[in-house]
């Protein structure tokens, strides 16, 4: 997929135009990169190296589909985001910090006792819609949640991240199986494909073989996005993933090309999940706003 936006403006496709400041978006994430760098350097259990390569996925969806969202809304009224990797959490955190959903201080009490910022997501913090932490079971909470809003008929959409190591789990296809029988044309998933989990390379633990065609197989429309970090072609997969969906009554992936600690040379594109706190205040020290 080639960009196409190529103005600090852009108009979103659909019924409601709003105006997008890609400016103001890359700030933001850039914002959120730092708020990651400030976990790793107090609690060296951060999972740095996945957060970094979800984190610009995150902060767009959140931009695009989210940004005048309350979080006490009911249900039905607002479009729902699940981490399925709930390991990759830091990154939400950093993201509702960055749009000013969490206050800021927060991230500096990164997995304390009494903190509400905790290893995996928790559904008592504002706008965090599903407790997730078991590999698999986000995404099944995703297909469940798609199908309640279609039987309320709600318009709204349901957004759920996996990671391509995820998909080692065979409950993913059986929901993905269920997704596509039940026609949830309202269910976008994105899968951080950066080619890494905890054990190694994805490819060398399990063969994952055909992504495409697999997720063709079981009936979802893929959409193959080959820079996950650039805002403008996240934006822009988004926006097709939901014009696909409604014209052929089907869920719709994306497979999200990847970097796993992305910007981080240390841990860059490597298995590696942590940020030794010593060198990420060093990070921090060099930081440019």
């Amino acid at each position: 997929m080639r960009s196409r936006i190529q103005k600090t403006e852009l108009e979103t496709k659909g019924a409601k135009q709003e105006s997008i400041n890609m400016e103001k978006l890359e700030a933001i994430l850039k914002r959120a990169r730092k708020y990651v760098l400030e976990m790793a350097s107090i609690e060296k259990t951060v999972h740095a190296g996945s957060s970094l390569s979800v984190l610009d996925i995150l902060g767009s969806i959140w931009y695009l589909e989210m940004r005048d969202r309350k979080c006490d809304e009911e249900p039905t009224k607002h479009n729902w985001l699940i981490l399925s990797k709930g390991h990759a959490v830091p990154a939400f955190y950093a993201v509702l910090a960055a749009f000013g959903i969490i206050p800021e201080n927060w991230i500096s009490t990164i997995r304390d006792i009494a903190s509400p910022l905790q290893g995996h997501p928790d559904d008592t913090l504002a706008c965090v819609d599903a407790p997730t932490g078991s590999l698999a079971q986000g995404f099944s909470f995703a297909v469940g949640v798609a199908k309640g809003l279609k039987m309320l008929n709600s318009d709204r959409w349901v957004y759920v991240i996996l990671g391509d190591g995820e998909l080692d789990e065979g409950e993913v296809w059986e929901a993905a199986s269920t997704a596509a029988s039940q026609n949830l044309d309202n269910l976008i998933a994105i899968v951080d494909w950066n080619r890494f989990q905890l054990d190694g390379a994805t490819e060398e633990v399990k063969r994952k073989g055909d992504l495409q065609g697999k997720w063709r197989s079981f009936g979802w429309h893929v959409i193959v996005l080959d820079d996950g970090h650039d805002p403008n072609l996240i934006i822009e997969s988004i926006q097709e993933a939901k014009e696909s969906a409604k014209k052929l009554k089907r869920p719709v992936v994306i497979l999200a090309k990847t970097v796993r600690g992305k910007g981080i040379p240390l841990i860059e594109d490597t298995k590696q999940q942590r940020i030794p706190p010593e060198e990420a205040r060093k990070l921090l020290e060099n930081w440019r706003e």
